[in-house]
This record gives C-alpha cells, structure tokens and sequence, in this order.
C-alpha cells in the first residue's frame, strides 16, 4: 500500500473516529436534551399547576379577604355609626354627669347640713336624756325626801306637843317661883327664906364646854340655834356667836329669856351684838348673824377670849 493510501485509510480512520465521536456527542447531546425538555415539562407542567392552584388559592383568598373586607367595610360602617351614636350619647351622659355632680354637690352640702343637724339632735337628746335622768334622780330624792320630811314632821309634832307640855309645866313653875320670888321680896326674907330665894334666882347650869351649833334662822334680834334641851340649854344659857369664814369672827352673844323658847332639839335666842354702842338697824352686814354661824359656849368657860 502506498503512502497516500496509507494517509488516506488514517484520515478515513480518523475521520471515522470523529465521525463516531460527533454522533456520540450528538446522540447524548440529544438524548441530555430530550431527558432536559421532558424534565422542563414536568417541571412546567408543575409550575402550570402550582400556579394554577396557587391562583385559585389566592383567588379563593382574595374572594374570601374581598368577603371578609366588605364585612369589615359594613361593620367599620355600623362602627362609625356606633361611634357617632356614642358620641352623642356621650354627650348626653356628660351632661347628665355635670348635673349629677351638681346635684351630688348640692346633695353634699344638704347632707353635711343635715349630719350637722343629726349630730346637734343627738347632743340635745343627750343633754335631754341627762337632763331627765337628772330630774328622774332628783324626783327620786324628792320622794325619798318627802318621805324622810314626813317622818321628820311627825317626829317634830310629837317633840313639839312634849316641848309644849314641858314648856307649859315649865311656865306654870316659872310663875310659882315668880310669885314666891316676890313674896319673898315683899317681906324682905331671911334665914331659910333668904335660902330658898338664892336657889330660885341662882344662874342657869353651865352648858358642856364642847356644845357646838348653828344658826338656821335669824328674824330681827331672834335667832334660832340647832341646840335645845337635850344639848343642857336653860333659861338665862349664853352663847357666842361665831363666824368660822375668813379665820373667825365674834359676832356677839345670845340668850334664852323665855322657857317658851326652848324645845328638844332648838331653841329660839335673844341677840346682843359685838358692838352694844351702835344699833342693830345701824351695824354693817358683816355684823350681822346670819344662817351657818356656830354657836358655843363664852370662851371665858373654854379657856378665855
């Protein structure tokens, strides 16, 4: 074989290889884009239908937002309504709110007016309820008392009619020796005469030393002392009078004059003032015996002035 033959069967091998090489590369290219387009397919096919379905997914949405938002359109609008009807009732209320607080206010002042009046009822049914409770007891001691000053009454009535009887037997007595006296007198007595006469104008018994009274009335220049018969006053018994206010005062002295004057318990007394220059009706208030003044013995029987 010659050399060109020898080059032409190469070229022609080589050809051959390329040849198959090419229709290698184009029978895969082909087979690659075959497999690629139906895979673009499908995938276009899945788009297509996720699109489609995505469409109507969101055309389902939209008619469903467009549902919703016509919904929301008619209750904005029922709400704009609401809101403007609350508006106007809030205007209403706050009206109301303004007269309810003036009223409140007014109420507030009445109510404070009236607790104020509450509290001065209850002082003055206070003072009431003390005040009756107060008559309630002084009834009470009324009563008591009455009852005590009837006792007291009937007691005084049996001491009286005893004073009185002793008193009369006294008196009797009184102008026996009287009479005697002045027989006496008359015939100028002695012996035992002179005797029996020293024994009827002897000086009354002297009265305790400790004997302390009080006057409790005073009329003029007779007084009546809280001590009587059964304390040893006598007819002639003289007592000071004595003003324990201010640290003491003599006043002056009284005397029984009158058997008639003197009963259990009391006596009814002559007054001789301190100052025996000046008279009665002329001597200053504080001068004067007066109801409270003590009544005892002559300090020159107690242990001198």
């Amino acid at each position: 074989m010659t050399w060109f033959g020898k080059i032409l069967t190469f070229v022609v091998l080589v050809g051959s290889i390329l040849w198959m090489f090419l229709t290698t590369q184009a029978f895969v290219a082909r087979t690659n884009w075959k497999k690629r387009a139906d895979d673009y397919k499908v995938a276009y096919e899945e788009v297509v239908k996720a699109r489609e379905s995505e469409y109507r997914r969101f055309q389902s949405n939209e008619d469903h937002l467009k549902r919703l938002l016509l919904a929301e359109t008619t209750r904005s609008t029922d709400a704009l309504k609401e809101v403007d009807s609350l508006k106007t009732a809030s205007v209403m209320v706050n009206a109301q709110l303004t007269t309810l607080q003036e009223n409140y206010n007014k109420a507030d002042v009445q109510a404070t007016k009236l607790q104020a009046n509450v509290d001065n009822s209850l002082k003055e049914l206070d003072t009431v309820r003390k005040r009756t409770n107060d008559l309630e007891n002084e009834a009470v001691a009324l009563v008591l008392a009455t009852e005590a000053a009837k006792k007291e009454e009937v007691k005084a009535k049996n001491q009286a009619r005893l004073a009185l009887a002793i008193a009369d037997d006294n008196a009797k007595k009184v102008e026996e020796l009287a009479l005697k006296v002045s027989e006496l007198r008359a015939t100028g007595g002695g012996g035992a005469q002179a005797q029996v006469l020293r024994s009827v104008t002897k000086p009354p018994p002297p009265v305790l030393g400790n004997l302390r009274g009080q006057v409790t009335n005073v009329s003029g220049e007779l007084l009546t002392v809280s001590v009587g018969i059964d304390s040893g006053m006598a007819v002639g018994t003289v007592l000071d009078v004595i003003r324990l206010e201010g640290g003491g005062k003599y006043i002056g002295t009284v005397k029984v004059t009158s058997a008639l004057n003197l009963f259990p318990k009391q006596s009814i007394v002559t007054f001789t003032p301190a100052r025996r220059d000046v008279p009665m009706d002329r001597l200053p208030i504080g001068d004067l015996p007066k109801s409270g003044d003590q009544v005892r013995p002559p300090e020159a029987l107690t242990g001198g002035r």
